[in-house]
């Protein structure tokens, strides 16, 4: 799927067949290729997209999971449709890609998770419309989710992973952990490093490098800027204010 970030002028595709079709791309333009499925594409400027890429086996596995269909097939929409959702969900994943700070995998997780299930529940030839979860995690979900993540914060952690924990579909658990915590899974997490690397950085005891290591950050750069963002002060600064 790739989905268009800046106007285009000018493209020459074809998709199933050898027809080319000229036409401009707006903002917000997304073209779905199939598995499977010939196709081509020139331009003769620059181009701002974002390319997703899912393969048939997990889009067929969240179809059977959220919509109980066994057998789904991707219905392209026509060149130059513009769907609001998928750029929104497209400009979230780009922002957290190209941004000063270590993308988070969890909350990239959670936006193509997302952008998998909007695809499905809009393009796909046999779908149904299903209601969407209204209320949060049980109780007995939320307490599992929790000892679960305070087990492995430090781990990379996948939606589909805390989705069977909970016993729900994906999507459905993106949903209702927010209804049940406040806020989304990788806010949640986030918490949770900067809790446990707070509690070092006070003890003292332990070089900041190696507190990020072991509280699941990519290296000291890391952390900092987490800590920043979400604290308002560094792991330095939180150091020397004992």
């Amino acid at each position: 799927m790739g989905i268009v970030l800046a106007p285009m002028r000018g493209l020459r595709a074809s998709l199933g067949s050898d027809k080319i079709t000229q036409y401009d791309a707006p903002v917000g333009c997304l073209i779905i290729n199939p598995a499977g499925m010939d196709s081509s594409l020139a331009w003769s400027e620059t181009r701002k997209n974002l390319v997703v890429a899912i393969p048939p086996e997990t889009l067929s596995e969240l179809a059977l999971q959220e919509f109980d269909l066994a057998d789904i097939e991707l219905r392209p929409p026509a060149f130059g449709t513009v769907d609001p959702i998928a750029l929104n969900i497209a400009q979230r994943v780009s922002a957290e890609l190209t941004g000063k700070a270590t993308p988070n995998e969890l909350f990239l997780d959670s936006l193509v998770t997302l952008f998998s299930t909007h695809l499905i529940r809009n393009y796909a030839s046999n779908m149904r419309q299903l209601p969407s979860p209204r209320g949060g995690l049980s109780a007995k979900s939320a307490r599992r989710i929790e000892e679960y993540l305070r087990e492995h914060f430090t781990e990379k952690v996948h939606v589909a992973e805390l989705a069977a924990v909970a016993g729900i579909s994906p999507n459905h658990f993106i949903v209702r952990f927010a209804k049940t915590f406040g806020m989304p899974p990788h806010r949640y997490l986030i918490n949770l490093r900067l809790d446990f690397a707070e509690k070092m950085l006070v003890e003292g005891e332990i070089p900041i490098a190696e507190i990020a290591y072991l509280t699941g950050f990519s290296d000291q750069s890391h952390l900092a800027t987490t800590m920043k963002r979400y604290r308002g002060r560094t792991p330095t600064e939180l150091r020397f204010q004992r």
